[in-house]
């Protein structure tokens, strides 16, 4: 809904010491918002937004005739924006000043200049009141792991949603999209929130011939192919809608070969539903291609663990499978060209980079097996020549321990002759 918070710049010369202290005396909470906010680092006060006597302590006085609530919506726009469109105070910190023309142009604030709607999302809806930080802090609304939350605050409301005429189940729905889950539960911040769709301050649903353009923004390789389609004619006369046709809004589920299914609930089959439609059998075939490659890259990947766990050491064959996985990834933009001749040559490269994978695998187990044998065969001679050694040497010492024997016979015989 709205994109990001930007610091009010207010010189702080303009904000004297203390003027706050006697506003947080009934105000206290605010006051501690407002004192961890980006507004307070740029010297904004209480009074720089509302108004009024900081340093009085009755409240007629501090209020004074000049204090601004800011609690009506159009007010509370208008004022946000009378600084923030304002280049001199805008200049210094290098922010955006057309967020309020923007504003006005978007769904909501169309709503609330034309009929006055006070439910629709403002300044303070989105960035909060008093403790507002930039977008890339972490502590913000409007910060992109935050703004799921934030927008499904009201898009998330089937009442509210109801008096629009809208569904309130985009946000649990982008929730379990492969990009809220990329986004949410990954932390990957490459990954869309609300806003890289549907805008910030001009917030609007993009309209059907749009949608193309706000995908192709991250999937560029994508709309390329696609504007080389068949289905592109088709998008341009409005009897498909470009993107969102085929994968949805929301509820994006991560891409697979089935999707090229023409039945068993694929997604081509649903246009391409008569037997003798040329699609189906394009379709076909670019299904076999990328169901195959999926299955030898699976085939591949399992040859890999298993020789890992052999001891074999891998890292050359692993950076084949790598660059086969790219390929891969890069054969699913390919389809959308709706051409099996553009797949062709990135299916040969990836075929190549697998099968190198499997003869590095291959080379590196007829190695270890020649080594086993190689290593066996060795200690099979030392066996040998310690077994042998061992019987010579028996054999040896044997001789000399009976020829030490007749010895002392013959001497003890002619002993006891001697003593006869």
């Amino acid at each position: 809904m709205v994109a990001a918070a930007y610091a009010l710049p207010v010189a702080s010369a303009q904000a004297p010491q203390g003027e706050a202290s006697g506003c947080v005396v009934c105000h206290g909470e605010a006051g501690l918002q407002l004192a961890k906010s980006t507004h307070a680092r740029s010297g904004v006060t209480c009074t720089t937004c509302h108004g009024g006597v900081a340093e009085a302590m009755d409240k007629e006085q501090a209020h004074g005739d000049a204090l601004r609530p800011l609690s009506d919506p159009l007010q509370a726009v208008e004022f946000c924006g009378g600084c923030h469109s304002d280049i001199e105070r805008m200049r210094g910190f290098g922010l955006r000043t057309d967020q309020l023309d923007l504003y006005w142009s978007s769904v909501h604030g169309k709503r609330l200049s034309e009929t006055d709607d006070a439910e629709v999302a403002t300044c303070v809806d989105c960035h909060g009141s008093h403790g507002i930080f930039r977008a890339s802090d972490p502590r913000s609304p409007i910060h992109k792991l935050n703004q799921v939350e934030t927008c499904g605050g009201c898009h998330g409301d089937e009442e509210r949603m109801g008096r629009y005429g809208l569904r309130a189940d985009a946000p649990e729905l982008f929730r379990g999209s492969v990009h809220g889950r990329a986004l949410l539960e990954e932390g990957r911040l490459s990954s869309p929130a609300c806003t890289d769709c549907h805008g910030s301050h001009g917030a609007t649903p993009p309209r059907v011939e749009q949608v193309g353009d706000v995908c192709g923004q991250c999937h560029t390789t994508v709309q390329e192919q696609f504007e080389r389609s068949p289905h592109r004619a088709a998008a341009l006369a409005g009897s498909m809608e470009e993107c969102v046709g085929c994968h949805g809004n929301h509820a994006i589920s991560e891409p697979s070969a089935n999707m090229l299914l023409v039945d068993r609930g694929g997604t081509c089959g649903l246009c391409h539903s008569d037997p003798n439609d040329p699609g189906r059998a394009v379709a076909t075939e670019m299904h076999g291609v990328m169901a195959r490659l999926d299955q030898e890259i699976l085939e591949t990947e399992e040859s890999l663990r298993d020789a890992a766990s052999k001891g074999l050491f891998l890292e050359r064959e692993h950076g084949y499978l790598d660059e086969a996985r790219g390929l891969r990834v890069r054969a699913s933009s390919l389809t959308h060209a709706a051409s099996q001749g553009v797949l062709s040559d990135l299916e040969q490269r990836c075929r190549a980079m697998i099968a190198q994978t499997r003869e590095g695998i291959a080379g590196k187990r007829r190695a270890l097996r020649d080594r086993k044998i190689f290593t066996g065969i060795f200690f099979f001679v030392v066996l040998l020549f310690v077994g042998v050694t061992l019987v010579y040497r028996r054999e040896v010492y044997g001789r000399r321990g009976g020829a030490g024997t007749v010895g002392a016979t013959e001497a003890a015989n002619a002993d006891e002759e001697d003593a006869g």
